[in-house]
């Protein structure tokens, strides 16, 4: 980034610079895909982390609900995967559930959710934020979607999708 004449970034190019460096970088995304991975291995739950560029305008919550159903996660088999979504440019995020998770966890489970992230993200540990959230959304998953013996096919990708 460029500095002025008084050694100080402007506002507009600090605002620009967000939009153009990517929010995470590889390592913090092979990351988060690992907590996605290691998480799922205790439960038929599934959890899906989406980095929008834009973010959805006033109401993040109705856009990540729109995204989960763009990207099918409302078709899994006991209707128990989340998308968390993050807005790249406004760093604002949405928590969404699908109704049999949200039937067993309530309410509670997105309220511990959206405050592991807003302390994560208040102090820019926008990564590791993330990866607290994938923590905490897995382990209620495992306490009531637990995973049989048997093996059980992975419904939705790890990977950190991103537009």
């Amino acid at each position: 980034m460029e500095a002025g004449r008084d050694g100080r970034v402007p506002a507009w190019l600090r605002q620009y610079h967000r939009f153009w460096r990517p929010l995470l970088s590889r390592a913090e995304k092979a990351r988060i895909v690992a907590a996605i991975a290691e998480e799922e291995r205790l439960t038929t739950g599934e959890i899906h982390v989406h980095i929008a560029a834009l973010g959805g305008g006033r109401d993040m919550l109705a856009f990540a609900r729109r995204k989960f159903l763009r990207l099918g996660l409302d078709r899994t088999a006991q209707r128990n995967a989340v998308l968390i979504l993050v807005s790249h440019w406004s760093h604002r995020y949405a928590i969404w559930g699908d109704e049999g998770l949200h039937a067993k966890a309530g309410q509670a489970l997105w309220e511990r959710a959206k405050e592991t992230l807003a302390a994560h993200f208040a102090a820019q540990r926008y990564a590791e934020g993330i990866e607290a959230c994938v923590r905490a959304v897995g382990a209620e998953l495992a306490r009531h979607f637990p995973r049989a013996q048997r093996v059980d096919r992975n419904q939705v990708s790890d990977d950190v999708t991103e537009d």
